[in-house]
């Protein structure tokens, strides 16, 4: 990869190659959108400089765990992702995507976690737009399985009937071949919690054949959440499909200390030859709509937008109760179409589960909420300051490789997530003594501090440039070890099975 003259070359930086391995100090050459060389580049010819003293060079992370799809179109500068260092982001999280789109009168309330740009007609016109409108970071993408029932069943609250079933496994297939990298549940949300055993296999065994995984916002988190990791569990060791699980947590004190048995679940799995991963957000507070049969069980609500009353956003559940002179729960149905951050984690826990080996890191931020969880802008930035830097909960180069190199194994990102010689120049320069999030529950949208340079596809995205352009590609997956998926026969064949009726 080394040429006459690179295109810039990073110099003096200590090195995080985002493998685990010790850091080195080193020059980073890059000539295109690749990186070309590492090492002594000092007699090297290059257009451009970047002094790296005293700073971390590292490659670009990759947020797991989005809920940006629209926001390509309706915010593309995207800069709560780039501002922290973010170059590659999974979106389709949670059961809900771009695409497909709903039938004529079905929707899902999950649907507005995603912007107001209305949904495309199937991932290849959503791919399609993406190439239209060249998005600022990389962009992988699932399917939703609430879409894929919305776009497909006469009643998505029921099972689905033998033709809907099929017609749904069709609908994955095509998603999959026009390139997304996996499909996800959202089993906590209607019209996913619907779904049983056998719908979410069939759906698996899709997947599996094409190579692609499932990822799993689990049916509960809460009372039930050994057992809702279990299901998913199950799903995964009977279709052969990787698993992920969402932004693992045991909510409500009661329930404070359950991951113990969780990991230790998913690490029986593992042993087992399930191939699985899990992603957490670096915060005690949950977020997603606001569901009124929690208004009551959870103390601390805080409002992040509302349609009826887009006043009340930022304001805490209680607090609009009083003021209307009702209980919470009538508050939370006047409030509907809402959403809300949920105060009902141990963050002791979270840093559990993160220090998992298994364990990646995934934003989930809401970028459609009015006032939304700070998630959104200092999840990366605020492992890197708060869990390593103050808590020292593990190194830096295995909190970087946590953030690179392990989800683009689990996602199949070829060339993503590591600083080599051949790789993607996906890079972020940041200070190890200053980085940290400054996104607070009061003001979510304040930037994060430390993070010097960013680049994707070797071209500069933080700070912006007037002329820089979008560089992102969208990116497909290619299985951990190489495993070429089955043929689009096969896979076409597990997607139109025989079925009884009804699928129980």
């Amino acid at each position: 990869m080394r040429q006459d003259k690179l295109d810039l070359i990073i110099e003096g930086g200590w090195v995080i190659d985002g493998l685990g391995g010790a850091r080195r100090r080193a020059d980073v050459g890059v000539a295109g959108d690749r990186v070309a060389a590492i090492g002594d580049l000092a007699d090297a010819e290059a257009v451009r400089r970047v002094d790296a003293r005293g700073k971390i060079v590292a490659p670009g992370f990759i947020d797991v765990h989005g809920h940006d799809d629209l926001m390509f179109v309706e915010k593309p500068g995207l800069e709560w992702k780039t501002s922290q260092g973010i170059t590659t982001v999974v979106v389709g999280n949670c059961g809900v995507s771009g695409a497909p789109a709903p039938l004529p009168g079905n929707t899902a309330a999950a649907l507005a976690l995603l912007g107001e740009t209305p949904l495309f007609a199937d991932m290849q016109a959503y791919f399609d737009e993406l190439r239209a409108q060249q998005p600022m970071i990389n962009v992988a993408a699932l399917v939703g399985h609430a879409n894929l029932r919305l776009a497909v069943m006469a009643d998505p609250t029921l099972t689905p009937t033998a033709d809907e079933q099929q017609a749904m496994q069709r609908m994955l297939a095509d998603a999959l071949e026009a390139g997304a990298v996996g499909f996800s549940t959202g089993l906590a949300y209607q019209p996913g919690g619907a779904a049983q055993q056998a719908e979410l296999e069939g759906l698996a065994q899709v997947a599996a054949a094409h190579g692609a995984l499932h990822t799993s916002h689990i049916r509960n988190e809460g009372d039930e959440v050994e057992a809702a990791v279990d299901e998913v569990l199950s799903v995964g060791r009977n279709s052969g499909c990787a698993t992920v699980l969402s932004h693992h947590k045991c909510m409500m004190p009661r329930n404070w200390g359950k991951s113990r048995a969780t990991l230790a679940n998913i690490d029986r799995a593992r042993a087992q030859g399930v191939e699985v991963a899990l992603d957490i957000y670096p915060y005690p507070g949950s977020s997603t709509i606001l569901i009124p049969e929690r208004a009551e069980i959870i103390d601390d609500i805080r409002i992040t937008w509302s349609t009826p009353h887009p006043e009340c956003s930022g304001e805490y559940l209680s607090d609009i109760a009083a003021r209307w002179g009702c209980d919470k729960t009538t508050a939370a149905q006047r409030l509907c179409p809402a959403g809300a951050i949920y105060f009902a984690m141990d963050e002791a826990e979270v840093r559990r589960i993160f220090q998992h080996e298994c364990c990646m890191v995934g934003s989930d931020g809401l970028p459609n909420d009015a006032h939304p969880h700070p998630r959104l802008w200092g999840s990366f930035t605020r492992v890197l300051g708060r869990y390593v830097r103050e808590a020292e909960l593990l190194t830096l180069e295995a909190a970087v490789a946590k953030m690179t190199s392990l989800p683009a194994r689990v996602f199949g990102l070829a060339g993503r997530g590591q600083l080599s010689v051949g790789a993607w120049a996906d890079i972020v320069v940041f200070d190890a003594d200053t980085v940290a999030d400054r996104a607070t529950w009061e003001a979510p949208t304040l930037a994060s501090t430390g993070i010097e340079q960013v680049l994707v596809n070797g071209r500069q995205v933080f700070p912006p440039q007037a002329d820089g352009g979008r560089p992102g590609q969208i990116l497909h997956r290619t299985p951990q070890g190489g495993k070429a998926p089955a043929s689009q026969a096969a896979a076409r064949t597990l997607a139109t099975p025989e079925a009884p009726d009804s699928i129980q």
